[in-house]
C-alpha cells in the first residue's frame, strides 16, 4: 500500500464530507470559506493550506473548551471532525514517504478529531474509517515485533474478614426470564458465569502486546493517580503503546488507568472481540448501550460510588474485587457533600475507619472477586467499590 492508495481511499470519503457541510452552517464565514475551498479542491493544498486548516481546528478546540462540555454546540465539534478529515487529506497530499513518523502523525490527527469532535450525520464513522485505512497499511507493512512479557496475573492477598461483608450470589448462565424476574425487577446484584465463553477477547486480550499490534499508535486519555478523588489525580493523552510500556508492567510511580472510556467506538476492530450481552435488551428506552473499557495494572481503584444506569461489568483479563451496597445504605457510607462528588462515598470498605465513619457498621456489604469470563450485574444507584487484583481488562455495558 502506498500514499497514492491511501489518498485514493480518502478521496472516496471526500464527497460525503462535502455533502455534510450544511451541518455546520452556523460556523463563522472565514472558517467555512477555508473548509469549502480545500474540500472542493484538494489538489490546491500546500503548506500554507495546512496552516489555515490547523488554525480552524485550533480555534474550534478553544471554543469547545469554554464552559461546560455538555453545553458545547454540536456544530463546533462537527467542525473539528470535518477539519480533521481535511487536515488528514492535506497530510497525505504532502507526504514524501510512508515512514513510521508519517503513520504516527496520521493517527494523532485522526484521534484528536475523534476525542474532541463528534460524528457527522452523513457518515458517523468518518474518522474511524480513516483510521482503518491506515491500520491496514500497518498490518501489511509494519508488523510490530512481539515483546516477551511476564503475563502471569499475580493476585494480591485478600482479607477474609471484611466488615459486614456477604458473598454475592453466582449463577450459571441464567435464562432471560430468570434474570429479568429475579435480578432486574428486584434490583438485586448477581454474578453471571459462563455467559461470554465465546468471546475471542478472553484469549486474545491476555497479552497486552495484542493491543500494541492492533492499536499501539492510537491516542487515548489515561488517568494518572490512585483515586480520582485525590488532589494529585490528573489525565494525560498518550498512545496505547506508551501506556502499556509505562504503566501496565510498572509498579513504581503513579498508577495509569484507561478507565470508563468508549474505546470500542474509537477502535471498532477491538469490538469484534466481544459481543453485547443479550441481557442488555431489558431496557426502558430506545437508547443504545454504552460500552466502556477499563484497562490497567494491578492496584487500580474506583472509589465507592454509584451510577444511574444498569451495569453488566464483564471481566475479560485478570481479577477484580468489588464491594456493593444497596441505595438504602447511603447514609452509612458518608457521601461527599460537594456537588461534583455527591455520587461518591468517603468510606473505603476494605478498611473502614469506624471512628471517623461510625455509621458504617450498619451497612451491609456484598463482596465478590470477579474472574475472567464472569459478569457482575450492578443495579442502578447501587454503590460499588472496585479494585484490580492483577493486570486487568474489564468491559462495562451500561443501559437505562
Amino acid at each position: 500500500m502506498t500514499c497514492e492508495d491511501i489518498h485514493e481511499d480518502l478521496q472516496k470519503l471526500t464527497a460525503i464530507v462535502v455533502e455534510s457541510l450544511p451541518e455546520i452552517s452556523m460556523l463563522n464565514s472565514a472558517s467555512k470559506l477555508i473548509l469549502n475551498e480545500y474540500l472542493n479542491n484538494t489538489k490546491s493544498i500546500d503548506h500554507c493550506a495546512i496552516v489555515k486548516i490547523q488554525a480552524v481546528i485550533d480555534y474550534m478546540y478553544e471554543q469547545v473548551n469554554i464552559g461546560n462540555w455538555r453545553e458545547v454546540k454540536l456544530f463546533l465539534r462537527k467542525t473539528i471532525t470535518i477539519a480533521t478529515f481535511l487536515r488528514l487529506v492535506a497530510h497525505v497530499e504532502l507526504a514524501q514517504s510512508m515512514e513510521n513518523k508519517f503513520i504516527e502523525e496520521s493517527f494523532k490527527i485522526i484521534d484528536f478529531g475523534i476525542l474532541f469532535g463528534c460524528p457527522i450525520d452523513r457518515e458517523p464513522e468518518l474518522l474511524q474509517k480513516c483510521a482503518s485505512i491506515f491500520s491496514k497499511f500497518c498490518q501489511k507493512n509494519h508488523e510490530l515485533e512481539e515483546i516477551s512479557r511476564d503475563n502471569s496475573f499475580e493476585v494480591v492477598n485478600l482479607k477474609s474478614n471484611y466488615v459486614n461483608a456477604y458473598p454475592i450470589q453466582i449463577i450459571d448462565c441464567p435464562c432471560m426470564e430468570d434474570f429479568y424476574s429475579n435480578y432486574i425487577i428486584k434490583e438485586q446484584p448477581v454474578v453471571l458465569d459462563n455467559c461470554v465463553n465465546h468471546w475471542p477477547a478472553l484469549d486474545k486480550w491476555k497479552n497486552p502486546d495484542y493491543f500494541k499490534k492492533l492499536a499501539g499508535l492510537r491516542t487515548v486519555p489515561i488517568e494518572l493517580g490512585k483515586v480520582y478523588t485525590d488532589s494529585d489525580w490528573t489525565q494525560k493523552l498518550m498512545t496505547i503503546g506508551e501506556f502499556i510500556d509505562k504503566y501496565i508492567y510498572q509498579s513504581n510511580g503513579p498508577t495509569g488507568y484507561l478507565a470508563q472510556y468508549q474505546l470500542f467506538d474509537q477502535i471498532p476492530e477491538l469490538k469484534r472481540d466481544i459481543t453485547e450481552p443479550e441481557y442488555c435488551c431489558f431496557s426502558d428506552t430506545d437508547e443504545s448501550v454504552d460500552v466502556m473499557a477499563w484497562f490497567g495494572p494491578k492496584g487500580t481503584i474506583s472509589a465507592l460510588h454509584h451510577d444511574p444506569k444498569k451495569n453488566l461489568l464483564t471481566q475479560v483479563v485478570g481479577t477484580k474485587q468489588l464491594f456493593l451496597f444497596s441505595p438504602n445504605d447511603s447514609e452509612f457510607l458518608y457521601p461527599h457533600s460537594h456537588e461534583l462528588l455527591n455520587n461518591t462515598a468517603q468510606v473505603d470498605p476494605r478498611m473502614p475507619d469506624l471512628e471517623k465513619f461510625p455509621k458504617y457498621k450498619n451497612a451491609k456489604a456484598y463482596h465478590c472477586v470477579l474472574k475472567p469470563g464472569q459478569m457482575l450485574y450492578i443495579p442502578p444507584k447501587w454503590w460499588h467499590f472496585v479494585e484490580s487484583l492483577s493486570i486487568s481488562f474489564s468491559v462495562s455495558f451500561w443501559w437505562n
